[in-house]
């Protein structure tokens, strides 16, 4: 008890605090730093509220921008922070000047509400995620609460089977370009708080069923196809990879079909719908576009396969889907590298290798001289080796892989492909005296 006194008196909260809303005022908000007062506050003041919600509102910063470092790192820690502000601010009654426990206790409330929509919630969940963002609308209009709000609706829809789906096929309809990142929370083109029922298997199997209307002419049929690059990953970039999937793709994508968007369309790089779902790893989606008859085969400006984009992304579950659905493993891009070459992390390498995957191919070069171009590909590196890759192979002018990294000066990767401690690059090498 003692000792929790002292360190009580040690921590000077208040200035603490004072820190800490300068760095969230600041532009951008110094999240990181905040983060880290916050706990400290928080370790000798368990139950401080403002502590709490501030905590809370910079770990969402995470949630909405950084989906797959949140779910490892940070959810457990957030939604224990949400539930103590609703057990602390239990009971607060709406109305006079915006209090503290109004404040923290609407945004905790939006934060729950929301998260129920997003999974499959029962009936009587709904019920108490409408009765939830009443409640917080009592206490401030925050813009937040479109997402649990928006969400609610389009599982009231749902619960209504055949006669509620074309309601959410009519919302597409009316607002198809929706996106989950860089759009107000309570603008009609956030598609946030409706992944949930995007997703309904019931919902799915009607969109599958529907007979595609014809292409709308000029700018509407633009706008479709605009908002089908969205749908299957665009509005996640520039944050590709694991944690940019789901997020009720597939029945984004099939309700744009539905309405007339053309499946073949490409992007500005010439990625077609398959390379953009690979690239967030969204193994779902990229099931379903192969089942519409979309090719795995499909190259960009760079000759690159949705193979290649999804290794390049880290999207290891994408790589078995595609390589099923006819992916060719040793395809070579513009550069003469299969998607192996691309592998950034051993999950990746792993999964290509798994499906086949030949360690010692390339073309004017092998897939250990481009990992040995770079400082954090060992642990790929080593890999490759027990899985049979050769550094003694030379690439087009003469050079193995340990040649490549001893010109870069990257000594533990030139150690790990074979290079003596004392290894010089090829081109100062001296011949040795006849």
């Amino acid at each position: 008890m003692a000792r929790a006194q002292d360190a009580r008196k040690k921590v000077d909260v208040a200035r603490l605090m004072k820190k800490v809303d300068a760095l969230l005022d600041d532009a951008p908000p110094q999240l990181d730093d905040a983060m880290a007062l916050l706990r400290q506050v928080l370790e000798v003041e368990p139950d401080r509220l403002m502590a709490l919600h501030s905590l809370s509102w910079s770990l969402d910063a995470y949630r909405r921008t950084d989906p797959l470092r949140w779910e490892r790192e940070m959810k457990a820690e957030h939604w224990r922070l949400r539930d103590q502000v609703l057990a602390l601010t239990k009971g607060t009654k709406s109305g006079g000047k915006l209090s503290d426990a109004q404040r923290a206790r609407a945004l905790a409330l939006s934060l729950w509400a929301e998260d129920r929509v997003r999974g499959t919630p029962s009936n009587a969940e709904l019920d108490e995620v409408e009765a939830a963002l009443d409640e917080a609308e009592g206490f401030r209009a925050l813009p937040d609460l479109s997402r649990g709000r928006r969400g609610l609706g389009a599982w009231r829809a749902v619960r209504q089977g055949v006669k509620g789906y074309p309601s959410l096929l009519d919302s597409m309809a009316r607002t198809p370009a929706r996106r989950i990142l860089d759009v107000p929370d309570d603008d009609d083109a956030c598609f946030c708080g409706l992944e949930g029922a995007f997703a309904d298997e019931g919902f799915l199997a009607w969109l599958r069923k529907q007979t595609p209307v014809a292409r709308p002419k000029g700018k509407k049929g633009k706008e479709l196809d605009a908002a089908l690059l969205l749908a299957a990953g665009d509005d996640a970039a520039p944050f590709l990879g694991p944690g940019f999937g789901g997020f009720g793709r597939v029945g984004r994508v099939l309700a744009l079909r539905a309405l007339g968007a053309n499946l073949d369309l490409r992007n500005d790089s010439k990625q077609g719908l398959l390379h953009v779902a690979a690239m967030v790893d969204d193994s779902a989606l990229v099931k379903e576009l192969l089942a519409l008859g979309l090719s795995p085969t499909a190259v960009d400006d760079e000759k690159a396969t949705p193979l290649h984009r999804a290794t390049e992304n880290d999207a290891v579950a994408c790589v078995p889907v595609l390589v099923k659905g006819g992916a060719a493993v040793e395809a070579l891009d513009v550069n003469g590298r299969t998607p192996l070459f691309d592998a950034r992390v051993p999950q990746s390498a792993q999964a290509l290798l798994d499906v086949g995957a030949n360690p010692n191919a390339g073309k004017g070069w092998t897939v250990l001289h481009q990992m040995a171009c770079f400082l954090d590909r060992g642990p790929v590196i080593e890999l490759l080796l027990r899985a049979g890759a050769d550094a003694r192979r030379k690439d087009a002018q003469g050079k193995t892989p340990a040649d490549a990294a001893v010109e870069r000066e990257l000594s533990h990767i030139a150690r790990l492909l074979g290079a003596t401690p004392a290894a010089k690059p090829a081109s100062s090498r001296k011949p040795k005296a006849r």
